[in-house]
């Protein structure tokens, strides 16, 4: 019998999707020509630094809770 004493991410989906948002922006900046909207660009620009920004706080928020679960199991 096999026990998985590991705890499962409870914000895996979340940081996923998240991921998945911002490489789709990091795509359509790229494919910006010269040609694009300045204002378009500074705009999409900002979405990547927020996602990038709220991507970090989910990740961390993360290994809290992995970190508050492992010192449970401990006790």
């Amino acid at each position: 019998m096999n026990i998985d004493l590991k705890p499962t991410p409870v914000l895996e989906e979340l940081i996923q999707d998240l991921e998945n948002k911002l490489n789709a922006t990091k795509a359509v900046l790229a494919d910006c020509g010269e040609y694009a909207d300045p204002q378009f660009v500074d705009g999409i620009e900002r979405d990547v630094a927020l996602l990038e920004a709220v991507l970090g706080r989910v990740i961390a928020q993360q290994e809290l809770i992995d970190i508050k679960s492992q010192s449970v199991c401990l006790n």
